[in-house]
């Protein structure tokens, strides 16, 4: 299989070597171009597709410009993306009983709207890789191949790695595979919400034919089987309100235990939602003294505003870093992070990416910061939008 430069094995690994990135390039368009793509105004019936992607992936609001105070261009969307650089991108490709008409969409950065591609060409991404479904089981259903299925909609997930790759440069893969994975786990979520039936599976890498410079990372599939027990609905009302939280403020209280039975999320994503952890990795919850370490800063590219958190959940692997070491790490959290927000627990979350090197035996793959609400003040800031 040939993979892409940023998730080959040696480039992947070398994505925690101690090294600063280098400086920023460009990071091109953040959108490939659809010459033709009409948008379709959703009907009053059938599976709420139209709905159900505005809602994950779009929003009104801007993030505040630093420098003017007033709003910039970076929207404030639901889900999180390292550096706010967004390489996630999402393919909609609709069957019958949608609200839509059947054919393939891409989403309008200007509406939020679904808009049709001119073409009807078929179009391929590679085999799946493994999948991670619902407790009722992934099911088989047609999508991968970029065809719609009969019924329902598949919706592929693909990246731009420059959008990532001009600010991390040999950091990319790691946080390509986990912007995928909360994207991923926010359309899970939101579709329980709405009881629409959601699974989602890992493909393995490779060019999206239809946009060769993308890459096809995951897919989810919407309203093709019966809808998930025991995955916390995360509303529209909630997903607009999710915000990471604001680190950067020096603390002014002590710290606070989190009121979160992390364990039993992680139990209940172990049943099903997530990929199965490998033998070889772990995860632990690190607070009080252990957030001061030095060490652990150092251990994420100095990222000192971590010991501002009230606890940092942490996930390890003992053995070279791979793909399904990520994939474990990144969707455990992001559905630890939509869990709490759809049973509105009051912890505001931050993803921590950048490890580097390995700390006793143990290399980190990710991070999830937590923060209670109440203990820090809302300062959204451009230069971490997304985060």
């Amino acid at each position: 299989m040939n993979l892409p430069e940023y998730l080959a094995p040696e480039s992947f690994a070398r994505a925690w070597a101690p090294e600063v990135p280098g400086p920023m390039q460009s990071p091109g368009p953040r959108h490939s171009p659809a010459p033709g793509a009409k948008e379709e105004r959703p009907g009053s019936s059938g599976i709420p597709i139209a709905a159900l992607m505005r809602a994950v992936w779009w929003s009104g609001d801007f993030h505040l410009n630093p420098a003017t105070g007033q709003p910039g261009k970076v929207r404030k969307r639901p889900v999180p993306s390292a550096g706010g650089c967004y390489p996630v991108q999402l393919h909609v490709l609709c069957g019958d009983g949608c609200d839509v008409p059947k054919g393939r969409y891409v989403i309008s950065s200007s509406t939020g709207g679904l808009r049709r591609l001119a073409y009807d060409d078929e179009v391929h991404c590679d085999e799946v890789h493994h999948g991670a479904g619902s407790r009722q089981g992934v099911g088989n259903y047609r999508g991968t191949s970029g065809q719609p299925p009969e019924v329902g909609a598949v919706v592929v997930l693909t990246v731009l790695p420059q959008r990532t790759a001009a600010k991390y440069h040999h950091r990319t893969g790691p946080l390509l595979i986990a912007d995928a994975a909360y994207a991923a786990l926010a359309l899970v979520h939101h579709a329980s919400a709405l009881s629409v039936g959601a699974n989602w599976k890992i493909l393995s890498p490779g060019p999206w034919t239809a946009f060769p410079q993308e890459t096809a990372l995951a897919c989810v599939a919407l309203g093709t089987s019966v809808p998930a027990t025991g995955v916390a609905g995360v509303s529209t009302h909630q997903l607009a309100r999710r915000r990471s939280a604001d680190v950067f403020a020096p603390r002014t209280t002590p710290r606070m235990s989190p009121a979160l039975d992390v364990r039993s999320m992680v139990a209940a994503a172990e049943r099903g939602i997530v990929p199965p952890k490998p033998a070889s990795c772990r995860m632990r919850l690190i607070d009080d003294a252990g957030l001061d370490d030095p060490l652990l800063a150092q251990h994420c590219a100095g990222q000192h505003w971590i010991r501002n958190l009230d606890a940092l959940l942490i996930f390890e692997t003992e053995t070279l870093p791979d793909l399904d070491a990520m994939w474990w790490a990144s969707a455990t959290a992001a559905h630890c992070l939509y869990t709490a927000l759809g049973t509105d627990v009051a912890i505001d979350f931050r993803p921590v990416g950048g490890w580097t090197s390995a700390r006793g035996g143990w290399t980190a793959l990710h991070g999830l910061g937590m923060l209670h609400q109440h203990t820090h003040h809302t300062n959204e800031r451009a230069v971490h939008a997304g985060q």
